[in-house]
């Protein structure tokens, strides 16, 4: 739970970094971000949370863990491989 934890932190701290240069990928992050929170509190409120509970709460880190790594990608990597790409070109 721990580690659920942080990441909770980190994910719920990233559309405030995108917020500037990147507002439409902080947009469409906040309700996952919405999403883990009521799941954390809906784990945190009921004692046992049973088959579906925890089918929801790993679905929803599985969902907001590929949104970060989709849109990491998206924003860090591929300006870095059109950078590359134009290098390319320019030698040819």
């Amino acid at each position: 739970m721990d580690v659920f934890m942080v990441y909770l932190f980190i994910a719920t701290a990233t559309p405030l970094f995108l917020w500037i240069e990147h507002r439409k990928w902080a947009v469409a992050h906040i309700p996952f971000v919405i999403a883990l929170w009521g799941a954390f509190i809906y784990y945190v409120v009921v004692p046992e949370l049973g088959g579906w509970g925890h089918v929801t709460l790993w679905s929803l880190l599985v969902a907001n863990f590929a949104f970060a790594h989709l849109a990491a990608f998206y924003l860090y990597a591929t300006p870095y491989l059109r950078k590359q790409r134009e290098k390319r070109l320019i030698k040819s």
